[in-house]
């Protein structure tokens, strides 16, 4: 019978060997996991692979259902039902009971696979495999997976399940790394942002930027600025009469609410060299109304050392402070711990307003009060007094402001049961008292 080329083949019948030329060992190694069984379901033949899981099947002629029970389909087993069933999918499962000892705590070992009915010799032919879905599953069995055929399908999963686990491990570790660097980005922006604040704490910001960038700051002169200086009255006498421990704490008591004000009247504070605080306004930044902010900076901290105690008697501590208005010039020095410093007569200037000053007032020099002297401040007049280096001058208390309750001037929310008036008018009055008789020219100040 001859075909043509191309043309579908109808009408197929299959061609059969007369003797099959298959010997029984290649068989049993080519299908490592089959089972022969008869209708009494004694097992005839079987694979390697599950003789070496399931010794007992080495013994020709032991029943099918010691060693195994029906996972799928549901049924009992039995030929009957198999036959009734032979087109499913069959699932067994092996009985521990029936196991080596060293199967007893591993896993069981399914198989999967399908029956066919060999009619001439009356038996069932199991032709499976293990119902195994990734490495894990076979380590579990100590299996390997030379167990398996190559041409079992069973091995391509397992690798196939294998390989995708291990991409969704990885895609998980990188998850996991991404929030790892997530975190570490996070906690680096916070230490940077701390850093920052403590750097900008001790530079002005835009000076501090230029550090950070390589940058030479160059110095820059101010034509008009308001420097505060103060000292704390008997400084001296409290350290010879406590330990270094207690002025440390009353210090920082000090410089923690003044450092407060800064922020609350925007002015800057360039240093602190023991008791003496000092601070400016108009500089780094220039602004027209440096001596308001300074001087309602300096009604804040008559009111705020109040609150803080002197070690040796208990009382308030005193403060004297002393303000100056001119021109400076201001600029970084140093390389180690850079400090933003003012130079320029001001400075000596505001330094002996302060050290000519006297106890709990804010003592004004003659520029000082004439910045002031039409704004909305109480002012009274000194007199003319020596002061050293600088010879006869003519200077002022500032009293308060006038417009301004006690908390606005310390920056706190105010009360509805208290305006802050009482507290202010006490400092009002600590602060007009003694006012020495006038000889200076008055402008709009007050006895």
């Amino acid at each position: 019978m001859s075909f043509l080329a191309g043309k579908m083949l109808r009408g197929f019948l299959p061609v059969y060997p007369k003797t099959l030329w298959v010997d029984v060992k290649t068989f049993c190694n080519g299908l490592p996991f089959h089972i022969v069984f008869d209708e009494e379901l004694r097992v005839k033949q079987a694979g390697v692979s599950i003789q070496r899981i399931v010794p007992g099947l080495q013994t020709m002629g032991i029943r099918l259902d010691q060693y195994f029970s029906t996972v799928h389909p549901e049924v009992t087993l039995t030929i009957s039902n198999v036959r009734k069933f032979i087109n499913s999918q069959f699932v067994f499962r092996t009985k521990r009971e029936m196991m080596p000892e060293s199967w007893k705590e591993r896993p069981m070992l399914e198989l999967r696979g399908q029956m066919i009915w060999m009619e001439s010799l009356e038996c069932m032919l199991y032709l499976c495999s293990p119902l195994l879905r990734n490495l894990h599953e076979l380590e579990e069995r100590q299996m390997h997976i030379s167990d398996i055929a190559p041409h079992d399908v069973t091995r391509d999963l397992i690798l196939l399940n294998q390989q995708r686990l291990a991409e969704m491990e990885l895609s998980n570790q990188l998850e996991r790394k991404k929030e790892e660097l997530r975190i570490l980005s996070k906690h680096l922006e916070e230490e940077k942002k701390k850093t920052e604040a403590l750097l900008y704490a001790m530079l002005p910001k835009h000076v501090a930027n230029q550090l950070k960038e390589g940058k030479q700051v160059e110095a820059g002169e101010f034509k008009e600025c308001t420097i505060l200086f103060s000292d704390v009255v008997t400084f001296t006498n409290i350290c010879a009469q406590c330990e270094p421990i207690q002025i440390v704490t009353m210090l920082n008591s000090m410089y923690l609410r003044f450092d407060r004000l800064t922020t609350v009247h925007d002015v800057y504070k360039v240093e602190t060299i023991g008791d003496a605080y000092m601070v400016v306004g108009g500089v780094p930044v220039s602004v027209s109304t440096h001596a308001e902010r300074v001087a309602n900076f300096a009604l804040g901290m008559i009111l705020m050392a109040k609150e803080v105690k002197n070690p040796v008697t208990g009382n308030p501590i005193q403060i004297r402070v002393g303000l100056h208005t001119g021109p400076v010039l201001a600029g970084v020095v140093g390389e180690k711990m850079p400090r933003y410093c003012l130079f320029g007569d001001t400075v000596n200037t505001a330094s002996r307003m302060e050290s000519h000053g006297v106890p709990n007032k804010i003592h004004l020099s003659p520029d000082a009060y004439r910045c002031l002297k039409d704004k909305e401040f109480e002012i009274t007049a000194r007199g003319e007094i020596d002061v050293k280096g600088k010879g006869k001058m003519c200077t002022y208390f500032l009293v308060r402001n006038v417009t301004a309750q006690e908390n606005e001037i310390l920056g706190r929310p105010a009360k509805e049961t208290d305006s802050g008036r009482a507290s202010y008018q006490t400092l009002h009055d600590d602060l007009g008292k003694g006012s020495l008789q006038m000889t200076c020219p008055q402008g709009r100040i007050t006895t």
